[in-house]
């Protein structure tokens, strides 16, 4: 199966890390979540990087948190 590693920015608001990652933590592998730089808007910008083999279901279950920008897919398939 076709891994891909995914790295994007989800802008939250009263969003925890620890919501976001257990979330996340069974659609992927190498979960990193971190504090992203404080943009002029309200709320929180997180940086998100992790290995799925469904982008979309990862995607689709940040977007219930906020909106997801810039966002980078890398196929790590064969």
């Amino acid at each position: 199966m076709q891994k891909y590693k995914l790295e994007f920015i989800l802008h939250t608001y009263n969003t925890s890390i620890e919501a976001i990652k257990n979330s996340l933590v069974e659609f992927g592998n190498s979960l990193e979540i971190s504090d992203s730089e404080k943009s002029a808007e309200k709320g929180d910008n997180f940086q998100i990087k992790l290995s799925t083999e469904d982008p979309t279901l990862v995607f689709d279950i940040c977007s219930q948190f906020g909106r997801i920008r810039s966002a980078k897919i890398n196929d790590e398939g064969n």
